[in-house]
């Protein structure tokens, strides 16, 4: 019985030092920005029109293959939350169920949100260094296309 709850005591010390493996999509962009998705995510590829559309449970973002310069699966470790953080040249997008956030956008970057019908809800301009964040707290539920820079996504608020 000593025996048993030594090991149990062991194989859970040595899951508590594991490194978390992250697994994801990246899109080398030929400017030499980086734009990562988790794979739990789920991200399917596909080409339309020229483009290279990238579609997950959250959101869907197409590129146009012009700027892209691959793009790769990768599994990284991260070691501590300095690991998580953006590089330069590195995009990050993140949402919830109301708001958008983007980490590593040029300053500048002009974010626009329409609805489906072609109108402009809202417009935020990114800040060097800083997250930008989008919200469409205001706004009735349903599908907005946002575009940061060359980049159109599609967020889905319910």
């Amino acid at each position: 019985m000593k025996r048993i709850i030594a090991t149990i005591l062991v194989f859970v010390g040595a899951l508590i030092f594991v490194k978390a493996e992250v697994q994801r999509l990246v899109v080398w962009q030929k400017s030499g920005g980086k734009v990562y998705f988790d794979l739990t995510d789920e991200p399917e590829t596909t080409f339309e029109e020229g483009r290279l559309v990238i579609k997950t449970s959250k959101t869907t973002i197409s590129y146009p293959l012009t700027d892209v310069l691959r793009y790769t699966y990768e599994g990284g470790t991260i070691t501590d939350v300095g690991d998580a953080a953006t590089r330069p040249g590195e995009v990050r997008y993140m949402q919830n169920e109301s708001a958008m956030a983007f980490e590593g956008l040029p300053a500048g970057t002009t974010i626009e949100v329409y609805s489906l019908d072609g109108v402009k809800v809202t417009t935020v301009r990114a800040v060097e260094g800083k997250r930008t964040t989008v919200s469409l707290a205001n706004q009735p539920a349903g599908t907005y296309i946002v575009k940061a820079g060359d980049t159109s996504f599609k967020f889905m608020k319910r």
